[in-house]
């Protein structure tokens, strides 16, 4: 309480500043821990779970699957580890991952190819100025980027603990979405089907790996990984 009224004594411009030398997952667990709705998930709490909502790795279909369209955000599980001790201990971490150049291409191809909200605008009119994903990749992708971009920050800086420890109960890959998504239905002791929301509009039926270069994907590789080590995609 005491930390929210003094972020709240800060003026604007310094708030902002701090925020900006922070990565995007960090600004968002600031801006989570100072708000006046800080409290465990009720959608969590009734099914004894935590479920991290990796951008672009099936989430929104998760959601509505199994928490009848509730979203967490994209907070990280640290954040719930810090916030909640007691319910974060008790419940079973699980979340979807996806191969990180499929993910970078599926976050590209989404805001270039859909229609969105306010809140998206700025990385629509980030990725419209580049030819194309082989040139965007190399102009944009790089490290000291993602991190200020949520569709395309590191899948493990949300899936670690204060440790930095890859610290989930179950990691679903997108690869075989339906198998993995019938085993945490199984574990929750539910039978729910997984609808397919949030659709990418227009973008290619091939695997990214067939239209993009060479000198992409190694690019791609570089970047994340960290991804590619912890979460077995090497």
């Amino acid at each position: 309480m005491l930390q929210r009224y003094l972020w709240k004594l800060l003026p604007k411009p310094q708030r902002s500043f701090l925020l900006g030398r922070l990565s995007v997952v960090d600004r968002q667990v600031v801006n989570k821990s100072m708000s006046a709705n800080c409290r465990f998930p009720d959608a969590f709490a009734r099914r004894a779970c935590l479920f991290i909502h990796v951008p672009k790795c099936a989430g929104s279909s998760v959601c509505v699957g199994l928490f009848d369209g509730y979203s967490p955000g994209h907070l990280p599980l640290y954040w719930y580890e810090e916030q909640f001790a007691q319910q974060y201990a008790a419940s079973f971490k699980f979340t979807f991952v996806r191969d990180p150049l499929e993910r970078a291409y599926s976050a590209y191809a989404f805001l270039r190819g859909n229609k969105l909200g306010q809140r998206d605008h700025a990385a629509q009119k980030l990725v419209s100025l580049y030819r194309d994903f082989d040139d965007f990749v190399s102009r944009w992708l790089h490290p000291e980027n993602i991190t200020r971009q949520l569709h395309f920050a590191p899948q493990t800086d949300f899936l670690t603990d204060s440790l930095g420890h890859l610290a989930m109960d179950f990691i679903g890959y997108q690869e075989h979405l339906e198998r993995d998504y019938r085993q945490v239905c199984e574990h929750l002791g539910l039978h729910a089907t997984l609808p397919h929301v949030n659709r990418t509009l227009n973008r290619v039926a091939v695997p990214v790996r067939d239209i993009c270069s060479v000198r992409t994907r190694r690019l791609v590789r570089r970047v994340y990984q960290r991804d590619y080590e912890m979460l077995g995609y090497e």
